[in-house]
């Protein structure tokens, strides 16, 4: 069989048309080299399917959702965590999990004010014919803009579970830094490394 997913973009009642597949038969015994002696193309009707899309729930939403839709965990790698003024910092977030992952799109981290914030980078990885299953994953520079300092506020990504019916907040917590100011001494890289918990289920 012949397999592919879709994504709502609107709510309502929708049809998937109506069409014609063909596939390529072949018949009789085989030749002295193994081959087939006839073959036929055959045409199969592709019968039209009604969906209906509801529309997700707006008691109990986030402020952060921005439309991720499935199953999904996160984990967080940030480093280095001792630098100057100026210097990057890369925060590599992942998102694993079942649903739209091509969809997926980080929110934005108000909290991160402080910092200088360049566009991520992104990769998808998936491990099913439909590309619903794997990884998607978030590279981010970003540059501390004074001594003052001391940690990277937490991280936080929402998604709607379509099995509970609820919305799900993923959270990684603050990350220690040490920023001096720029032009000073270079200090060992460290890297720090945690997996995100369900913080609340509204």
């Amino acid at each position: 069989p012949m397999s592919f997913s879709l994504t709502a973009v609107k709510t309502g009642s929708f049809s998937t048309g109506s069409g014609a597949g063909s596939v390529v038969v072949y018949l009789g015994p085989r030749d002295f080299w193994g081959n087939y002696r006839q073959r036929a193309q055959v045409t199969l009707p592709l019968e039209p399917q009604t969906l209906q899309v509801l529309p997700l729930p707006t008691e109990g939403r986030p402020a952060d959702f921005n439309g991720a839709v499935g199953q999904f965990s996160m984990t967080v790698n940030v480093g280095p965590t001792n630098v100057a003024t100026g210097d990057p910092i890369t925060v590599k977030v992942q998102i694993n999990g079942r649903g739209n992952l091509n969809g997926l799109m980080l929110p934005e981290q108000t909290a991160w004010r402080d910092f200088k914030v360049y566009p991520p980078t992104v990769n998808v990885e998936t491990s099913d014919p439909l590309g619903l299953q794997g990884a998607k994953t978030f590279e981010q520079v970003i540059t501390p803009e004074s001594t003052d300092i001391k940690e990277l506020p937490p991280l936080t990504f929402t998604c709607f579970d379509p099995e509970t019916k609820l919305y799900r907040t993923l959270s990684h917590p603050a990350v220690k830094l040490i920023v001096r100011p720029g032009g000073s001494a270079p200090a060992p890289v460290v890297a720090a490394r945690f997996d995100a918990d369900y913080l609340h289920n509204p």
